[in-house]
C-alpha cells in the first residue's frame, strides 16, 4: 500500500512544494523503504523528489486530482500502484 501524509495543497504555492511525504507498506502493514515514480498523467502537474511529491509547477488550478503513484521496494521483493487524491484549493 502506498499513502501520502498530507493531501491538500493551495493553488498559490510556488513550483517545488512538497504536497507530502509518500510511504509504503507491505500485506503485513511493515513500513518498506521504496523508489517511487508517478504515471504519466501526473505529468507537468506534480512530481517526486526523494520519497514527496512535490508541485511541478505554480498556481495549479484548484480541484481535485487523482494521481497514480508506482513504488518499488529496495530491500525487498515488493512493489505496489496506488492512486492518490490531491486537493488542489484557493
Amino acid at each position: 500500500m502506498i499513502s501520502i501524509n498530507n493531501s491538500i495543497v493551495s493553488t498559490t504555492v510556488p513550483l517545488g512544494t512538497i504536497v507530502g511525504t509518500l510511504t509504503m507498506t507491505n500485506v503485513a502493514g511493515a513500513a518498506l523503504a521504496a523508489n517511487f515514480i508517478l504515471t504519466k498523467s501526473a505529468a507537468g502537474t506534480f512530481g517526486i523528489s526523494g520519497s514527496n511529491l512535490v508541485t511541478e509547477r505554480s498556481a495549479i488550478p484548484p480541484g481535485i486530482y487523482s494521481v497514480r503513484v508506482c513504488g518499488v521496494a529496495t530491500n525487498a521483493n515488493y512493489a505496489n500502484k496506488e492512486y492518490i487524491t490531491i486537493t488542489v484549493t484557493m
